[in-house]
């Protein structure tokens, strides 16, 4: 949360809105980035929630935060997850509908007072079938259900391959570059260099002679 929302992307958001506005003003600025800010930004939602009323201090008692057994994640007859996150109710009433379910006790699932006996019973209706069977179930249902796949299986879900949101360079599984733009599309033009690879380069730039490398690799500070 700090490293990656709350510094890269903001810092990075933060940037490209003092490169727009230099573009218009012809006047730069400083971007204080925090991370602590940051994470705390992403948190503004929860905040705004809290602000209503609608959420609480209490550890696992919350809509997002485990509490509500409709948004969670649910281990499976083969000992793998699923996760479940019908938050709205047309949608609830479509992940009852697929299943099968007519429990009365799941058919309010903004009754609080029930939600840790709703969690029970959902639980155990999880461990009837396997992970994959739950996902055919609900394939192609607007009943948020989705499997929770390890990072082998994340590049070969049907999804990602047909969004090709995952790329091999080199040997090697990753993430393709996001966002995708239509004009100015970004790539992956080489693969990472292997530790030491352009430590004769480096210290070349940086003024070492032949002779001070073939020193520091003799002494064992360079490999």
């Amino acid at each position: 949360m700090g490293d990656f929302g709350g510094g890269a992307l903001i810092l990075a958001w933060g940037m490209m809105a003092a490169i727009w506005a230099a573009q218009r003003s012809g006047q730069g600025q400083v971007v204080d980035a925090a991370m602590a800010d940051g994470a705390a930004l992403l948190m503004a939602t929860i905040y705004g929630v809290k602000a209503a009323g609608l959420w609480s201090n209490e550890r696992g008692q919350n809509l997002l935060d485990g509490g509500a057994p409709f948004y969670g994640v649910y281990a499976c007859a083969d000992g793998k997850f699923v996760a479940v996150g019908p938050i709205e109710l047309p949608f609830y009433q479509e992940f009852l509908r697929r299943a099968g379910i007519d429990d009365p006790m799941l058919a309010n699932p903004y009754d609080v007072a029930t939600w840790g006996e709703q969690r029970k019973r959902l639980a155990a209706i999880f461990l009837t079938r396997t992970r994959d069977e739950w996902c055919a179930l609900y394939a192609g249902a607007d009943a948020c259900v989705a499997p929770v796949l390890d990072l082998d299986e994340a590049p070969q879900h049907p999804h990602n391959v047909a969004r090709e949101t995952f790329v091999e360079v080199d040997g090697v599984t990753q993430p393709a570059p996001a966002p995708r733009l239509s004009r100015t599309p970004a790539a992956i033009r080489w693969a990472p260099p292997l530790p030491g690879a352009n430590t004769e380069a480096v210290l070349r730039n940086a003024g070492y002679t032949d002779r001070d490398i073939d020193e520091l690799r003799s002494a064992g500070a360079i490999e």
